[in-house]
């Protein structure tokens, strides 16, 4: 996470350039890793979508550089509790960051320090935060796009990974680092992988984006573009 308030501020403004949201310096998520089923401990790993993982928490700019992770939680653990019991969240907590936020998906609390959607909207003014909301959130979606579309160890269409689960995490963690490294040195992903979609993105956002109409959808997941999920 940025360490100064100069460097705060800079990530601010980037964020708020998106569509006028203040003081945010991150989008959190989290997203599964398939890995093979551990010996130990076997149920905990084994997830919603009926496969074993891990759920691994991220935070990203503006830029889709990977500020913060956590990479230790099994991938039975929903969102929420990965983010309740993370040292970022403590450190939110103990006022590290002032006011600056985070923004993140429904799966998460409404916190002082984390922003989320108006469940049901009634007013215009509601719809308008939840369209700004995701509009701006969408990044951290573009960047487990990207970081799984370089590095298909992390994505299903490259298998599981076939380690205990600390290992697992280890790789996990090394293709985080890489990806910042990629991104500061503006390293495009190879041309002859083509892109993944995000395995995170809820089936029922697809389902209604779909009946909604909207074109290109396919060709806009493929170039790691969510925004079409979250238009009204």
């Amino acid at each position: 996470m940025p360490p100064t308030n100069i460097e705060r501020r800079r990530i601010a403004r980037k964020f708020l350039r998106i569509q006028n949201f203040p003081r945010v310096i991150g989008a959190i998520d989290g997203t599964h890793v398939a890995i093979k089923a551990p010996s130990v401990d076997e149920a905990l790993y084994f997830n919603r979508k009926r496969y074993h993982s891990l759920n691994i928490q991220l935070v990203c700019d503006a830029d889709g550089v990977i500020l913060s992770y956590c990479s230790r939680f099994p991938g039975s653990t929903h969102d929420a509790f990965v983010w309740a019991n993370s040292e970022l969240k403590q450190r939110f907590q103990e006022g590290e960051f002032g006011d600056f936020l985070l923004v993140g998906d429904s799966g998460y609390p409404l916190e002082p320090h984390l922003m989320v959607p108006v469940s049901n909207p009634s007013t215009e003014a509601e719809n308008r935060y939840n369209r700004g909301h995701a509009q701006t959130r969408v990044i951290v979606e573009q960047t487990i796009g990207m970081l799984k579309s370089r590095f298909r160890c992390l994505h299903s269409s490259g298998g599981t990974l076939q380690y205990a689960p600390i290992k697992c995490a280890k790789i996990a963690n090394s293709c985080m680092l890489l990806h910042n490294r990629c991104i500061k040195r503006r390293i495009p992903i190879p041309s002859d992988l083509p892109p993944v979609d995000n395995e995170e993105v809820p089936q029922a956002a697809v389902i209604r984006a779909v009946q909604r109409g909207q074109r290109g959808l396919q060709q806009s997941c493929a170039a790691g573009d969510y925004t079409a999920f979250y238009q009204p």
